[in-house]
């Protein structure tokens, strides 16, 4: 007779949060990087496929650093970018545009993200604890006991 996984046998099925994250998180970057190459590979292409190729890449990296990188790149289409010398389909151009979406990608997945979600179990720990202490079960584990994510 077939009996029925608990939670804690099925946690055991699944990968570690840590790996899960680290998969995700190469999964992110090789999507980011084909992007670039797909573009750098195309800007010799003739004016209407290359300005679609760009807009694909842009729409593409800000999708994926989405939303740190429309509250930040969008404000930038009204500021003046007179002082930079190159053309639109030069690869330091590509390069540069790509580079500053990438870095708020990575500033938002890779730091920002996992504070907020360390900060999240804290709380929930936090509110645990106070709602066992108010309601009689004194015996409550302390915070430092629960695993880490």
């Amino acid at each position: 007779m077939e009996t029925a996984l608990g939670v804690s046998e099925m946690m055991r099925l699944l990968p570690s949060r840590q790996l899960a994250r680290r998969v995700i998180g190469v999964l992110w970057v090789l999507a980011c990087v084909w992007l670039l190459v797909w573009t750098l590979l195309l800007r010799n292409a003739s004016p209407k496929d290359f300005g679609d190729v760009e807009e694909a890449e842009i729409l593409g990296m800000l999708g994926l650093s989405a939303p740190l990188s429309f509250l930040i790149i969008f404000p930038l289409r009204w500021v003046s970018f007179s002082w930079w010398i190159y053309p639109e389909n030069d690869s330091r151009t590509i390069l540069a545009i790509w580079f500053c979406i990438f870095a708020i990608g990575c500033l938002q997945w890779f730091v920002l993200f996992p504070w907020v979600v360390d900060k999240g179990y804290d709380f929930y720990d936090f509110l645990a604890l106070r709602v066992r202490r108010r309601f009689g079960r004194h015996e409550a584990v302390d915070s430092s006991s629960f695993p880490k994510v």
